[in-house]
């Protein structure tokens, strides 16, 4: 009796493991599902849904089969590259026309279905080489999406430099006219004449000039400055 007791109790675990919902007209993932993350074995076929949430692969961790054959899908999350159990993924006959890079980094997944997939990415002669060139093919596109993105930042950073330049020209150039200005004003000074106030002065400048920004060590330099 307890050999037979322990047999029902392991069929009862692997009913728990498996979850069906084919051909239900669902147009979204209950909120159930993605509850239930002891599931090994998920079962979608044949119905409405046109999208998986994005932390579905991340809340089932332990998903190791995933039919979602004949629905609306048009694509899959990102985050399918960080999970370590799918073994078998059915996306067999959804509008999808391109794959993730990242799901090139699902090692242990060992069967996929693209039939009826619309796919333009990765090329049909890649899809026609099997499922390890399909996981070769989008690693190497997720490294080269990368190297992009870090070339991309490079010359971000060149650029800025260049407007750090162009900056200190234009405030090398304020601090001449100011230079001169107040020399200006001294001999004007000399003469009888009324001084402009220095903060008159630089606020000109900086309308002429366009800017918006000058550090205290040069207006100290200003300030240093000998007049004529």
């Amino acid at each position: 009796m307890s050999e037979l007791h322990c047999e029902e109790e392991e069929e009862e675990e692997e009913e728990e493991d498996v979850l069906c919902l084919s051909r239900r007209a669902l147009r979204n993932i209950p909120a159930s599902v993605l509850h239930t993350t002891h599931l090994k074995s998920l079962y979608l076929e044949g119905n409405e849904i046109s999208s998986l949430p994005e932390r579905f692969f991340s809340r089932l961790s332990s998903l190791v089969w995933l039919d979602v054959r004949n629905n609306r899908l048009s694509g899959l999350p990102a985050a399918i590259g960080q999970h370590r159990c799918l073994k078998t993924l059915l996306l067999e006959g959804n509008p999808i026309s391109a794959l993730p890079p990242e799901l090139g980094h699902v090692i242990t997944l060992k069967a996929l279905s693209l039939r009826k997939c619309p796919l333009m990415f990765p090329p049909q002669d890649v899809l026609n080489r099997g499922l390890p060139s399909i996981l070769h093919y989008l690693r190497s596109s997720a490294l080269t999406d990368k190297s992009a993105a870090v070339e991309k930042l490079c010359v971000s950073e060149l650029d800025q430099c260049e407007e750090d330049e162009l900056e200190i020209s234009r405030f090398e150039e304020l601090q001449r006219r100011m230079i001169q200005m107040e020399r200006a004003e001294s001999g004007s000074a000399g003469d009888g004449g009324t001084r402009t106030p220095r903060a008159d002065l630089i606020s000109s400048c900086f309308i002429r000039l366009n800017i918006t920004q000058v550090s205290v060590s040069a207006l100290d330099d200003v300030q240093r400055s000998p007049a004529v």
